[in-house]
């Protein structure tokens, strides 16, 4: 074969095998264009198909901005209709996580313009990371005109960042009733997983206490909502829609301001509790307990030098003592003593007991508060100078079983049933509870010290404002209320407040009129242990008593003791004696003498309350009909 056609056919071969790579070649890239097109017509579809609604979604969220509104709390007033709790604007600065664009960066800028830690708002951010991220972090709330303005300066600076206005707190009298009343604090995460906000959302401000926490559904109202159109710098472009928000209700206490803020300015310096009452229905016209404090605080944030003081362990600021506190009535018992002596026979208003000044049984010896004793004492003496003596002698005939009947029946050793959390039903030790507790039988020394008050017996100043009203009005035992009636933004409202009969003390009138006799000798009589009440024009009967807490002998070894180690101070009254119309309970931490200390607490709660409704004048008590002043001695 010539050379030519030999090449000839060589080249033949090579372009058909060329031909056939290049086939192979088109048909791959033809596969792999085919696969692609399937791949993202796939894609396309699942977007756009499966996964529209979603990003539809996302895509609105990109132009619409959501913005709560809200509501303004419903206000708290007095019974007069005067504000205690209102509403003021509060502006707060929030941030939007989902729109940070360099979160480090936001971070120092806002430290700088609102003068806060970066820590702060660092932490801020950590808590919320478990809250969608479109809802705003509330990172400063109550911020003053001056760090709002540097913030709007800035805003185009601030990817995120917004200013909010909502309604805050405000006490136009000061810090009024903070135990009672409450406070406003940030709901907590943990609070909304366990659903004890129903309608809280992360950032929103709820009752932690008091009156704010009892009613927090009446008084949170419904919040409202904005719908907003933006552009991509998030400027305002328009409102979509909005919802109002729906007020909430306002809830009218039987607190009366001037007699509050009275028995606060009475209480000024002092630790302890004042409770006054109606002793007709049962409303609580003053519940005060000190020391006092700010209950704005909670809103804004504490210090840890704030939250330490609050937690101070021996004042203890944050509790309400006239319910939750519990203390020894000391010789305010005395009452239910000479109430069980005389219906239980044990004596008679002539009946007399020597009182030296020492009382031995076995190897003890039991003093009374005065050293010097009080020679032969009836029951009215006993009363008026509250002699121990006689009522160590009385607790013998009685014994704890009978006194334990009549104390419950005054109320104490449970709780009054007042609306209120954390109410403390004191206690009446029994020979049932002393073997329970202790493991040991009762003792005849333990029936004396409950005799005058001491020992295991325990009560709230509300129980004992309680007794005396019951005392006051003949026998009625009222429960405790302070919630007048709950209007609503219409001025539609429903009365809450009424007259609750829990029980009526085991006493004929004849014995209660004696014992009301000698507790206007308490104030009344020239040897009277509560003198320091009296008030021109106005009868008051009342008991002193005087609380031990560490044992007597160590008590006279000097009056310049630790105030920690002196002794409570009481004061229970009612007045006017002959038609009350107010009974109070007044409780002196370590004030030492109830009749020293604790009974011008009282008068000037008295005096404010008859200043407010002008009686008309009284005769002195020696003129009084019925209220004879015969010592039977």
């Amino acid at each position: 074969m010539k050379l030519g056609t030999k090449i000839a056919l060589r080249l033949k071969k090579f372009d058909q095998e060329d031909l056939e790579i290049n086939r192979h070649l088109c048909k791959g890239a033809a596969l792999f264009v085919l696969a692609c097109f399937i791949i993202f017509s796939g894609r396309l579809w699942y977007l756009q198909v499966v996964k529209g609604a979603y990003f539809r979604a996302r895509s609105e969220r990109n132009r619409i901005k959501y913005v709560r509104i809200q509501a303004p709390r419903g206000k708290i007033l007095d019974r007069s209709g005067r504000l205690l709790a209102g509403i003021e604007p509060s502006f707060n600065v929030c941030i939007v996580r989902k729109d940070i664009t360099d979160p480090e960066e936001l971070i120092i800028k806002l430290s700088s313009l609102l003068k806060i830690p970066q820590a702060v708002i660092r932490a801020r951010l950590f808590e919320s990371v478990d809250q969608p991220e479109y809802m705003p972090v509330v990172v400063l709330r109550g911020a003053d005109w001056n760090a709002v303005s540097r913030v709007e300066a800035h805003l185009f600076e601030l990817p995120g960042v917004s200013v909010e206005v909502s309604p805050g707190r405000k006490y136009p009298h000061g810090s009024i009733a903070p135990q009672l009343l409450g406070y406003l604090g940030e709901v907590s995460l943990e609070e909304i997983r366990k659903r004890r906000y129903p309608k809280a959302m992360p950032g929103d401000l709820v009752g932690k206490c008091g009156v704010e926490a009892r009613f927090e559904s009446e008084l949170s109202g419904l919040r409202g909502q904005k719908r907003l159109e933006v552009d991509a710098m998030g400027r305002l472009v328009g409102v979509v829609d909005e919802r109002a928000p729906v007020p909430g209700q306002d809830i009218y206490l039987t607190i009366d301001l001037d007699l509050q803020q009275a028995a606060e300015r009475a209480l000024s310096g002092k630790v302890g509790a004042v409770v006054a009452i109606d002793p007709n229905t049962g409303a609580i016209l003053a519940m005060a307990s000190s020391p006092k404090f700010d209950p704005k605080a909670f809103a804004r944030g504490l210090s840890r030098k704030e939250w330490a003081r609050l937690n101070d362990k021996v004042k203890r600021p944050l509790q309400n003592k006239t319910i939750q506190d519990r203390y020894a009535p000391g010789s305010t018992f005395k009452i239910i003593m000479a109430a069980a002596a005389l219906q239980e026979h044990v004596v008679d208003p002539s009946t007399r007991f020597f009182c030296s000044g020492r009382f031995r049984l076995g190897r003890r010896v039991f003093r009374c508060w005065d050293w010097r004793g009080h020679g032969q004492t009836n029951l009215y003496k006993a009363l008026v100078e509250s002699c121990d003596i006689y009522f160590y002698n009385v607790g013998l005939r009685l014994g704890i079983d009978k006194i334990v009947k009549y104390a419950r029946a005054f109320g104490l050793g449970e709780k009054t049933g007042i609306d209120l959390p954390g109410e403390s039903p004191g206690l009446v030790p029994t020979r049932q509870w002393k073997l329970s507790r202790f493991k040991e039988p009762w003792q005849k020394g333990e029936t004396l010290n409950t005799s005058i008050g001491q020992g295991f017996t325990l009560v709230t100043p509300l129980q004992m404002a309680r007794m005396m009203a019951a005392v006051a009005n003949n026998g009625t035992l009222y429960r405790p209320f302070y919630l007048d009636k709950i209007v609503g933004t219409g001025g539609t409202g429903r009365k809450i407040g009424k007259p609750t009969v829990q029980g009526t003390l085991p006493v004929n009138k004849r014995n209660l009129g004696l014992i009301k006799r000698a507790l206007v000798g308490v104030v009344e009589d020239k040897k009277g242990t509560g003198r320091m009440c009296r008030i021109n024009g106005i009868i008051v009967a009342g008991k002193t008593g005087t609380a031990q807490v560490i044992k007597q002998a160590k008590r006279r070894q000097s009056e310049k003791m630790a105030w920690k180690f002196k002794d409570h101070a009481w004061f229970i009254a009612y007045a006017p004696a002959d038609r009350p119309q107010l009974a109070v309970a007044v409780l002196i931490e370590h004030g030492g003498h109830g009749g020293s200390v604790a009974a011008p607490v009282a008068k000037a709660v008295f005096e404010r309350w008859f200043q407010i409704l002008s009686p008309r004048p009284l005769l002195r008590p020696e003129k009084m009909a019925g209220l004879d002043m015969e010592r039977h001695v």
